[in-house]
């Protein structure tokens, strides 16, 4: 009787262990919404296809990647961005200029309807950085746009910036890198507008 009792309380124990949930992953996006500090009041003249951003091959998943180390780089745990880093900079890029260019084409669209422009990026990083006790959000692209009938490009650059942030935590992290991606935007535009002119 005690061994039946024994091994259905260990059974029991072993099914409530198999039953317990992985922990959760907490899902981000850019924002950059918290950060508009400007109405739209007209919008530039020029229509823009977005190209699918390059990416370093560590930002080609979901996984919001930290730099706890020089010459590290590592997955956070139970985080991640909504989209891969490359798929997400390109939706926020298609976002921001949308209500500022006459028309923003996504990729896919290259082939359907005219444009005047493309915008190609790299990105080299968007890394959750610690040194030492501090903690940083670092961005570090490329880009040009390129006029559709080919030639040189029209505008082209870096943007790479990083910021210290008060503590190490996901949100911080977050927030400052769309803080960031909104003012490499912002830049691009200005450029935009002066090729434009």
């Amino acid at each position: 009787m005690k061994n039946k009792l024994c091994q259905t309380i260990c059974a029991l124990l072993l099914l409530t262990g198999c039953a317990s949930t992985a922990p959760k992953t907490t899902v981000y996006t850019l924002e950059l919404d918290k950060f508009e500090d400007m109405v739209v009041e007209e919008s530039l003249p020029v229509s823009v296809l977005v190209e699918n951003c390059g990416v370093r091959e560590a930002y080609k998943t979901k996984a919001l990647i930290a730099s706890p180390a020089p010459y590290e780089l590592t997955k956070r745990a139970n985080a991640e961005w909504a989209e891969s880093a490359g798929t997400l900079l390109n939706s926020t890029i298609q976002s921001y200029l949308s209500p500022r260019c006459d028309k923003v084409l996504p990729p896919d669209w290259k082939t359907k309807v005219a444009y005047d422009c493309s915008i190609l990026v790299y990105l080299e990083a968007m890394t959750q950085v610690k040194r030492g006790k501090n903690w940083f959000a670092v961005l570090r692209l490329s880009y040009e746009v390129l006029p559709k009938k080919g030639g040189d490009a029209i505008i082209s650059g870096r943007f790479d910036k990083a910021v210290p942030m008060s503590d190490g935590d996901l949100n911080t992290y977050v927030m400052t890198q769309s803080a960031l991606a909104k003012e490499w935007l912002d830049g691009l535009l200005v450029k935009l507008k002066k090729a434009n002119e």
